[in-house]
């Protein structure tokens, strides 16, 4: 977020940076852009301040050189380092003049052991000749902290992955540039980003099904199984030779491609399926297979790549049951009807929750209003982000959801993407520094969902006055998500009192705000601070908030009076036994 003042003309336009994501003990690049419209060469003074919640971790000022030219200059400054686990972290920088700010800019960072604690998934699908030397996709999806990129159909053919050809056309009539490819590979490396090839288990041109007969899957009516008419579905059992074929496109995608994972898509059908190995007729169950054919890739791709990246696509949910404890590296949800509810989202999570062991959870939740706007316009499917983003984030998940350059997704087929009006693209910005900024805290895997245990009717640990609430998403209420353990108690406030349904994938009316909202909050300890987040306002920085202690026949409460709700707001009880 910017809010550009003048000095003498002189502007700071933005701030972001130059990684998606930094690991623990390295320094930390912030990119900053001012404008110089003075027409001479001018000196500034900088003032960056980072911030660990509400607590200052470094404060740093520059003083700058800028050229009179009439253009855009960009600065790299560097802060930290951080050492830590994962912490995320808040960027204040001010342009200052006679000490006082003249000009603001805010973004965020975060610093982690390890990628896979915080995987924030984005897409490429553009691969034709045209984008040779164009990284406006890749710097986009960097100020977007997008750690993780999946490679959408950018293979010669499903079941040749890669081709020897510099220009190849794929199965579905697009032509497709080898050095584009590796272009974008090496970007999303430079930006600390990892690049993974999607490569479907089991779909395989006709041509090459027709030459392998008893690789393939049949229905039970005997006929191959048919995808859109352009592939048929192979066998994956691991006596089958497609098995191992799959898993060798695999490895050398990874070795000849600088890869650094593998998206393993499947289509949610076929559940069960006939192979006919050896000319035996037998019936296979891919809820079972799927495990083994994960095991086998991650066992042949770390030969090659110890830090290999591996995602399975549990399609409509299925089967996280059978595939969450596989050596893979979070758990992927596709989201297709019936889960058409926003409560239906938090199911889908809890459940990948329980079955993972710690895993984290990216949903896949396409938003079609970006490409069908409706009755209420485009700002309707702008509505239903906020509140979606606010969803899934609330309950400690990621969402895939963006790529290219302002790309959305609204359907399946990543290549028929919608754009996004330019001047909603600084909220998406907002909505993800914020995730970055209070990723650690969101993200925390102590956290127990408490919202139906804990509120309402005769649960009095946490309860709420002067407006229309619901603990499981109701429409024309405001969503209460309730999460906590010993140390932290997070309350999410999720406005749909303007919505008249509660489908998550449909345009949204623009929300009326929330006034008048009181807050109890039972304590058996110390409180160390009291505080209130949002990405619709001040920068996304914490407000400490003034509460009153009270004593119930139950023992002590915390009431606090909530400022004004907009979309989705978050507070926080930090205690001091943390």
């Amino acid at each position: 977020m910017n809010n550009n003042g003048n000095m003498g003309s002189v502007q700071l336009l933005d701030c972001y940076p130059a990684k998606a994501q930094y690991d623990s003990g390295s320094k930390v690049t912030l990119l900053l852009e001012l404008l110089n419209g003075t027409g001479e060469e001018r000196a500034v003074t900088v003032r960056c301040t980072v911030w660990e919640l509400d607590a200052m971790a470094e404060q740093q000022e520059w003083v700058l050189m800028l050229p009179a030219d009439d253009v855009p200059v960009g600065h790299r400054m560097e802060v930290g380092p951080f050492v830590t686990d994962r912490t995320g972290y808040g960027v204040e920088v001010e342009l200052l003049e006679n000490g006082a700010a003249a000009g603001r800019a805010a973004t965020a960072f975060d610093v982690v052991s390890d990628w896979r604690l915080a995987p924030r998934y984005g897409f490429l699908s553009d691969f034709g000749a045209e984008e040779l030397g164009d990284r406006s996709d890749v710097d986009w999806m960097a100020k977007l902290h997008l750690n993780l990129v999946q490679f959408y159909d950018w293979m010669y053919r499903h079941d040749e992955l890669v081709s020897d050809e510099e220009e190849y056309t794929d199965l579905m009539g697009r032509k497709v540039s080898r050095p584009v490819v590796e272009e974008k590979i090496a970007l999303c490396h430079e930006h600390g980003m990892k690049a993974i090839a999607y490569g479907a288990i089991y779909a395989a041109s006709k041509t090459f099904a027709d030459r392998h007969p008893e690789w393939r899957l049949y229905t039970s009516a005997g006929e191959p199984y048919d995808f859109i008419g352009i592939f048929n579905i192979m066998n994956i059992s691991p006596d089958s030779p497609w098995h191992g074929h799959i898993v060798q496109q695999y490895r050398e995608t990874v070795e000849r491609l600088d890869f650094d994972g593998i998206h393993m898509d499947t289509y949610g059908f076929p559940k069960t399926g006939w192979s006919r190995l050896g000319g035996t007729p037998r019936l296979e169950r891919l809820e079972e297979q799927f495990p083994l054919l994960i095991e086998a890739t991650r066992e042949e791709l770390t030969q090659v790549r110890e830090d290999i990246c591996l995602i399975f696509n549990n399609v409509g949910n299925w089967p996280v049951d059978t595939v969450a404890t596989a050596n893979q590296d979070a758990i992927y949800v596709e989201v297709w009807k019936p889960y058409e509810r926003y409560h239906q989202l938090r199911e889908i999570i809890h459940a990948a929750n329980r079955h993972s062991g710690g895993k984290p959870v990216i949903l896949a939740a396409y938003l079609k209003p970006f490409r069908e706007p409706g009755a209420i316009g485009e700002a309707g499917a702008e509505h239903a982000f906020r509140l979606l983003n606010a969803t899934v984030t609330a309950q400690g998940a990621y969402h895939l959801l963006h790529g290219e350059y302002g790309g959305v997704l609204t359907q399946g087929y990543y290549v028929d993407h919608s754009k996004l009006r330019q001047n909603f693209m600084r909220t998406v910005r907002d909505y993800a520094d914020f995730g970055v900024r209070y990723g650690h805290v969101l993200h925390d895997e102590r956290l127990r969902d408490v919202s139906m245990t804990h509120a309402d009717g005769d649960n009095l640990e946490y309860s709420f006055s002067g407006f229309p609430y619901s603990t499981y998403g109701e429409a024309g209420k405001v969503w209460t998500v309730i999460r906590e353990h010993a140390g932290l108690k997070l309350i999410h406030f999720i406005n749909l009192a303007a919505s008249s349904d509660d489908y998550w994938n449909e345009s949204k009316e623009a929300p009326r705000e929330i006034q008048g909202r009181t807050v109890s909050v039972a304590v058996d300890g110390e409180v160390a601070a009291v505080l209130l987040a949002t990405p619709d306002e001040r920068e996304g920085a914490p407000l400490r908030l003034d509460y009153r202690e009270e004593t119930t026949a139950r023992g002590r409460c915390l009431v606090m009076e909530l400022p004004p709700l907009l979309y989705w707001d978050m507070l926080i009880v930090r205690m001091k036994d943390e």
